[in-house]
């Protein structure tokens, strides 16, 4: 089997490759991977203690946050050096402060997994989720440096390959933190987010005195279905505005949703499309979706019509009812939310319709979520805590 994984790696490598001649993606998977040792050297400090921590992107570096909120307090000399798979979650993070160094986790080979490590030389590795890598974990067991999975599923169904693959690789690790052991730090992360202050004019001009739905991380059938509803009944819910943060965008975006919706839509970067009489916002601006759920009555997360729902714990967390599609079954966190009524699963638009309209219609749902809410999201903290303070102590 490994000599079959080193194979697919390779020929991962070559694809990108090719595919970067004619996609936007994978040249920048590939070019942020250019002359990666060079530049892993010049940000790495000599005699300095670090710690590594992989992501797979933005919503895994979300994840390890509080974690390193945790070694920082534990010691505050200890160095960060956080790795993307994603070009994506590289570019939103690189100039933030919550790592020392960022940088592309370079292909998975024998050569690379050897080079990366010598230079970092960690005192211990965490990889977070999903983020399982052969080569590097085996070249970091035969260096004698631990390496811990985070917020690991190990209830999920997976099929029969790649629970063969996880049989081989799960060993290596030197312990793995699952979440039904010791929760999930992404919920520890969104009452950080909740917390945090955060205000926006235009934001608070565009939901006063209204009904704000947003539409999180929407993909094209949660737009769809959202413009349809639209349609139908905003001569019946005058107060009813629309803030819409897509999973992707690029500066077409805003005038395909004018299509869409029928009508003229407010950009937020650009202040003057703000025009008072106009309820559709489309929010261009990344990095701040887990801040903006607050002005929002309702959220309605991306995702879940395609193959896997986004991250709906961002927008519970602030007291509003959350509606997806199906397609939950990876995130184990997101039951629980169900089972108390707080998150509502949908299956076609007759349901997204149908739950709409019953948060529009009734008032008496607000109180019993919040209170829902808060009483959920105040049993799971200190995760992160218990976490490192096993890494460092025992």
């Amino acid at each position: 089997m490994y000599f079959i994984y080193n194979l697919i790696i390779r020929l991962y490598g070559i694809s990108i490759g090719i595919t970067s001649l004619f996609y936007t993606k994978a040249c920048a998977w590939r070019n942020n991977r250019r002359n990666w040792k060079n530049k892993l050297r010049e940000n790495v400090k000599k005699n300095k203690i670090y710690i590594w921590i992989h992501c797979a992107s933005a919503g895994e570096l979300e994840q390890a946050i509080p974690l390193i909120q945790q070694i920082k307090r534990k010691d505050n000399n200890i160095k960060i050096a956080v790795s993307f798979f994603s070009s994506s979650g590289f570019d939103l993070y690189k100039d933030s402060n919550w790592a020392d160094v960022f940088f592309n986790l370079p292909l998975d080979t024998k050569e690379n997994a050897e080079k990366l490590i010598k230079i970092l030389n960690p005192k211990f590795v965490l990889f977070i989720r999903n983020e399982i890598w052969w080569n590097f974990l085996n070249t970091l067991q035969k260096n004698k440096i631990n390496c811990y999975l985070v917020n690991a599923n190990l209830q999920q169904k997976k099929n029969y390959f790649y629970q063969k693959y996880l049989d081989k690789v799960y060993p290596l690790f030197t312990k793995i933190f699952d979440t039904t052991t010791y929760g999930n730090t992404k919920i520890e992360r969104v009452i950080f987010n909740n917390q945090e202050k955060f205000c926006n004019e235009v934001l608070e001009k565009f939901c006063k005195d209204s009904f704000t739905i947003i539409l999180g991380s929407s993909w094209q059938t949660e737009e769809n279905q959202m413009a349809a509803f639209y349609k139908k009944y905003k001569s019946k819910f005058p107060t009813l505005k629309i803030i819409i943060a897509p999973h992707e965008f690029n500066e077409t975006k805003g005038v395909a949703l004018e299509n869409l919706f029928g009508e003229k839509i407010i950009t937020y970067t650009k202040p003057t499309s703000f025009k008072s009489n106009l309820s559709i916002l489309l929010l261009d601006e990344k990095g701040i979706l887990k801040y903006v759920y607050r002005y929002a009555n309702i959220a309605i997360i991306g995702g879940g019509f395609e193959k896997t729902v986004h991250n709906i714990n961002e927008a519970s967390v602030y007291g509003i009812p959350v509606i997806f599609g199906p397609n939950y079954e990876k995130f184990e966190e997101i039951q629980p939310l169900v089972d108390i009524g707080i998150a509502f699963p949908v299956g076609d638009y007759n349901a997204f319709e149908k739950t709409l309209l019953f948060f529009l219609e009734n008032n008496h749902w607000q109180t019993d979520i919040i209170k829902k809410s808060a009483h959920f999201f105040s049993n799971t903290q200190q995760i992160s805590e218990r976490i490192i303070d096993e890494i460092l102590y025992s």
